[in-house]
């Protein structure tokens, strides 16, 4: 791996390329096996060095937002970090976003460019925007447009600024209107290298990401660690397009890391493989999954189907990772979010701001160098959330005796019936024992003797659909286990549970 633990060196992203170009220039930092493309750490860099020319030619300066809506592509990385070494900011969205979000959210960032499919283009395009449209069906096509046509063409800019915005990350907004999120290179370079050294990341890794790379999950997760330590990914357009395949293709590359969600975790449990051999995958030690609550059943039937444990991880789009749930570590029980990261100082508070006693249910507020440095245009907002150094998460959690961290579920969450407080989380994680719920949402209604009561959205697994009288069923079996008074007095079957972007729960759409 190359040192990157000297001080005043290394301090951008940006940086980091540039030492991995130096140090392992054949290195693979990129292949994409459906397209057959690959690039290595030299070419990576020199096509960050046209990227920020190009971008310079386009009118991007320091400070200028660059947003990127395209799918997972190979030219999303020179893009990406070429962005940065111009000094640009790079805005990721979705490409799932409709048009008509995305042009709502393109007029809160008034980027300077917009690198689309398209899908999009046209649209965009009518409205004003500088538009780049990335044709995938031309392999050359971006590479060719990027090429350098002046020799005397130099990387424009004086050295980046650590402390200057780097990455303008969108929140879908599970609870609010989405918000844009502003992390400066400095902020950067402390999370992804305490998430490489909490989880023990290293240069001969291979990572593989399926999740969408305009979300910060595969970026935080895998791109980023990947570049900080040398190391390869293996890119896919989706998990779709290679659901039955997953375990040959993580057999063939030696997948060592993958970041997948709750949703994704249920689909490989669910899908057919004939002749799974735990040994075919042994690199492969274990599998992260974070971005939406995971219930311990899950991870407990995945461990015992395919004899790998998965990691439950939590973070936030204002702070990334921040805790690592270590599932190799001996006598390892699923439930815990784990141990915060060696950047973050953790505590659990009450209404108050006051610490509450180990095992008590509290806010879960983070502070550390790798906190965001403030909301897209809305100083007010950041204030409200950011007290003395410390990010109030919105989070309820806990910490135990032996000092492991729980998260339990969004405050907002929290179902108050009669005055009692009643866990959506509880609830759901007894309700998933039933033989016939394949996915399920508990959410609080309205009611006039209690002020809310509790109300279960389930999903119901394919071979039970037949069944009579399910919701009677689920009734009987949820009053049974958590007794009458926490018990939902209705379920509603549903044939899928509205998801965002990155897979999380919208439990406000039920509501």
């Amino acid at each position: 791996m190359s040192d990157l633990s000297k001080p005043n060196t290394v301090t951008t992203l940006s940086d980091v390329l540039k030492n991995q170009a130096r140090s392992r220039p054949d290195h693979i930092a990129v292949l994409d096996p459906e397209r057959n493309i690959s690039i290595t750490y030299k070419e990576l860099d020199d096509l960050a060095d046209r990227v920020a020319i190009w971008l310079d030619s386009k009118g991007v300066k320091q400070g200028g937002v660059v947003s990127v809506v395209i799918k997972n592509c190979i030219e999303y990385f020179p893009i990406y970090l070429g962005t940065i070494r111009v000094g640009g900011i790079i805005n990721p969205f979705p490409a799932t976003l409709s048009p008509f979000d995305l042009l709502k959210n393109l007029r809160y960032t008034e980027p300077d460019v917009v690198v689309c499919h398209d899908t999009h283009s046209s649209y965009i395009k009518s409205h004003g925007f500088d538009v780049y449209e990335l044709n995938l069906r031309n392999d050359t096509q971006f590479f060719d447009d990027i090429s350098i046509k002046d020799t005397t063409s130099v990387i424009p800019g004086d050295v980046l600024d650590s402390d200057a915005p780097a990455c303008l990350y969108y929140s879908s907004g599970t609870t609010d209107d989405p918000k844009g999120i502003i992390y400066s290179h400095a902020n950067m370079m402390s999370l992804i290298g305490s998430i490489v050294r909490g989880f023990g990341h290293k240069d001969s890794d291979q990572h593989l990401i399926l999740l969408p790379l305009g979300h910060t999950a595969s970026i935080n997760y895998s791109f980023l660690p990947a570049l900080y330590t040398g190391a390869t990914i293996v890119l896919y357009d989706s998990y779709l397009r290679l659901r039955t395949n997953l375990w040959t293709a993580i057999e063939e590359y030696q997948i060592s890391y993958m970041q997948i969600v709750p949703s994704i975790l249920y689909s490989i449990l669910h899908t057919p493989f004939s002749n799974y051999k735990r040994d075919q995958v042994s690199s492969l030690a274990y599998i992260g999954c974070g971005s939406a609550p995971l219930s311990i059943h899950m991870q407990t039937e995945f461990q015992e189907k395919f004899d790998i444990p998965v990691a439950n991880l939590y973070g936030l789009s204002e702070t990334g990772p921040t805790h690592f749930d270590n599932p190799l570590e001996p006598k390892w029980q699923p439930g815990s979010i784990g141990s915060p990261l060696d950047v973050n100082e953790i505590r659990f508070v009450d209404d108050a701001g006051i610490d509450v006693p180990v095992g008590e249910l509290g806010e879960i507020i983070v502070k550390g160098a790798n906190i965001f440095t403030e909301y897209f245009k809305n100083q007010e907002l950041y204030r409200t959330v950011v007290v003395d150094g410390y990010f109030y998460t919105g989070d309820l959690g806990y910490i135990d005796s032996l000092g492991k961290q729980y998260f339990v579920e969004r405050k907002k969450d929290l179902i108050i019936k009669a005055g009692v407080n009643i866990h959506p989380g509880e609830i759901e994680e007894v309700l998933y024992e039933h033989s016939c719920i394949s996915e399920v949402l508990v959410v609080g209604i309205d009611d006039k003797f209690y002020g809310e009561d509790v109300k279960c959205f389930a999903v119901i697994n394919k071979d039970k659909e037949a069944e009579k009288n399910i919701e009677q069923s689920i009734l009987d079996f949820a009053r049974e286990r958590l007794g009458v008074f926490k018990a939902p007095v209705s379920v509603e079957l549903v044939e899928s549970l509205p998801k965002g972007p990155s897979g999380k729960y919208l439990r406000r759409a039920l509501r």
